[in-house]
This record gives structure tokens, sequence and C-alpha cells, in this order.
């Protein structure tokens, strides 16, 4: 999905970027005079609006008939009710209050898209789903199917077969794993990485299969012919 960024802080804004991005985002960063345009111009299909403008902005989005109901995310250093109330009667769909776990701001990204997606006002990108044989990846709603079953995944066990379905047929190194899934710093040995992997094959069934271990490099995940799974949680 395509969202737009605003903000006075660039330090924070890069911040969010990099959040935003892990998901597979696109994002496009603005200031306030350009933002409408942006808007349009990239086909947003959410704001991040912070900083002093924030507020305003919102008013002007809600003006404009392109933009009109464009999902706005509103996040503020304050967050007294007077202030929520304000953003949200102005036409934010929800308010942040800084400073914030990035857990919870991509959540609530993922909460305004799904509602979208629902209401048949957005369709899912390509970028937002990865599929390989009957394993399908859903990024904003957080699902995974197999052979049309859904399974349930934990946050890192989600990110861990996004992050090898999005590397196919590539040998990953563990370091570089741990380093893209749980933010390791390089060098860092861990048993985690292993156990995860059994999880997910387990819960993939047939389909873990695709995961291959590589000696004395990592994984490498690729198309295998999918079948009904075994276990489900």
């Amino acid at each position: 999905m395509t969202i737009l960024l605003v903000g006075d802080d660039l330090s924070f804004c890069q911040h969010l970027r990099e959040l935003l991005e892990s998901q597979s985002h696109q994002v496009v960063v603005s200031d306030p005079p350009k933002a409408v345009q942006a808007a349009v111009e990239r086909r947003a299909s959410l704001a991040v609006l912070s900083g002093a403008a924030a507020l305003a902005l919102v008013k002007t989005l809600r003006s404009q008939p392109e933009t009109r109901q464009l999902p706005i995310l509103q996040i503020n250093p304050r967050g007294s009710a007077t202030e929520v109330v304000e953003a949200l009667d102005a036409g934010a769909d929800d308010y942040l209050v800084k400073p914030f776990n990035g857990m919870i701001f991509l959540a609530r990204v993922r909460t305004l898209l799904r509602r979208q997606i629902w209401a048949g006002m957005l369709k899912e990108e390509p970028a937002a789903v990865l599929r390989s044989s009957g394993i399908v990846l859903r990024h904003v709603e957080r699902t995974l199917s197999v052979a049309g079953q859904e399974i349930l995944l934990t946050r890192l066990e989600f990110d861990l077969l996004s992050f090898f379905m999005r590397n196919k047929d590539k040998a990953l190194k563990r370091t570089e794993i741990l380093e893209a899934v749980w933010k390791y710093p390089e060098g860092v040995e861990t048993r985690t990485l292993d156990k995860h992997v059994e999880t997910l094959r387990r819960k993939l069934g047939s389909c873990g299969q695709s995961i291959r271990t590589v000696h004395g490099v990592g994984y490498r995940f690729t198309e295998e012919q999918a079948a009904s799974p075994t276990s489900r949680t």
C-alpha cells in the first residue's frame, strides 16, 4: 500500500518510514503544502500526519473531494481529551500520542487499511500479498492461508515467513535473517531462529518443506507443491 507521511521532525519521520517499509508499504514523504497533491498523484491509501500542521492538514484533506475519504492517522506529543476529540472531530480516523511502541503504530495502520478493504473501498496491492503454491500471506490483514485454510501465526512467525517468501530461492545467512526479523546486531548467535523455523514448518504442514536448510549457511525458501496442512493452531 502507498502511505502518505507528513511531519516536521525528520528523524521521527524516518523512523516511521522504516517501520512502514518493513511491512512492504510504499511511503511518500511530503510537506504540508503539497500533501493533498501528493496523496492524489500517488494514490495514497492512508495518511500519517504529525507535527504542528497536522490538525490543519486533517481539515484540508477532509475539505477536498479527492481526499475526503482518505484514512488519516494523526500523531501528536500531546494527548489531552480535548486535543484528541478535536482531532477526531476534524476528521482523523485514529490518534496516537508520542512516544509509542512501533508495533502498536503498525497495528493501527493495519486496522485502518483493513477497514477500507472490508468496505470495498480499497484493493490489496500485489506487494501486500505474497503467494507460493498454496501459501497466501496477506500483510494488511496479517493472515496466512495454506490450501485455503487459515493458519494462525505469532508476530515473529509471520515476519519470518514474509522474509523467506520475499527472498524466494535465495540462500539466506542465519545472521541476515536474525538482523531482518529480530533486529539482532550482527554476530549474535541464538537457537531462537531454528526453533521458529521448526514451528513454522509444522504449521505449514507438507508445505513446510518449502523452507530448506542450507547447511553451513542458513535457510532457503523454495517453491513446492502445496498440500493440505497436517497441523494447525
